[in-house]
């Protein structure tokens, strides 16, 4: 067995003891952010559950928009190379927040017979909805009195590194209607949705969709998006490292 920690130019790796799966983490960073040391304490999270986890810094925002289709041809190398290293145990994709759109995405292009299963950590499993959402925090039509949702600046910050991405509404809306098809889907891959009650990053009218055919989603009281960016501290209740070891042992059986 390959045991500990390695990385190169543009990933990381967190190997187990014992492996019992491998994961390619795709993290966040409102679709122009981030990089392979995104997100590490998950990434340790996940390794201590016997998974090998590998995160890989990957284009997108300006330098790479949605439609030029650079974003999945990287995530697709990385897909190649873990599934390759690691033949033979079941091989998933976990996503955190713009990370997790991209690895729903995947998953839903490369289908049951190469996805074993999926952990999508407040993901922004709809773009279009998201940027609408920021839009109305942005002109101070948002709907509500709990406080969950930003001030019209950080909105407003948001929304432009989102858009340096996507670029526009049509393309925002295209790919998240996409989603739409999973649910009609005979052989849905596994699935686990794991979000915050607080999120202001991502409320529930952006995740809503993905959570009617999820196999199981996990709710994380009085947790904002911070979950998806580390552990919560000294574990315990709030920490869904129990609720993803209980997925990967039922439904996947890992």
């Amino acid at each position: 067995n390959e045991n500990g920690n390695s990385n190169d130019d543009n990933g990381n790796v967190d190997v187990p003891s014992t492996i019992k799966g491998a994961v390619f983490f795709v993290h966040g960073g409102i679709f122009a952010f981030g990089d392979r040391d995104s997100h590490s304490t998950i990434s340790r999270g996940l390794a201590n559950l016997g998974v090998a986890v590998v995160t890989a810094s990957f284009r997108m925002g300006s330098e790479a928009p949605y439609k030029t289709g650079i974003t999945m041809r990287d995530l697709k190398d990385v897909t190649k190379y873990v599934k390759g290293r690691w033949e033979g145990i079941p091989f998933g994709l976990v996503g955190s927040s713009s990370g997790g759109f991209l690895g729903l995405s995947l998953a839903q292009e490369l289908g049951p017979n190469e996805i074993s299963f999926v952990i999508s950590i407040c993901p922004v499993a709809n773009p279009y909805i998201r940027a609408t959402y920021l839009r109305s925090c942005i002109d101070g039509t948002i709907e509500g009195t709990t406080g969950a949702y930003h001030a019209p600046e950080k909105a407003s910050w948001i929304l432009t590194k989102q858009l340096s991405f996507w670029e526009d509404d049509e393309t925002m809306l295209a790919a998240s209607e996409s989603f739409q098809k999973a649910a009609r889907q005979r052989d849905v891959i596994p699935t686990l949705l794991i979000v915050g009650s607080i999120d202001k990053n991502v409320p529930f009218s952006v995740i809503e969709h993905v959570q009617q055919w999820a196999t199981r989603t996990v709710v994380v009281g009085g947790y904002g998006h911070e979950i998806s960016m580390e552990l919560v501290k000294g574990g315990g209740y709030h920490c869904y490292l129990g609720d993803v070891e209980r997925f990967l042992n039922q439904c996947v059986k890992v």
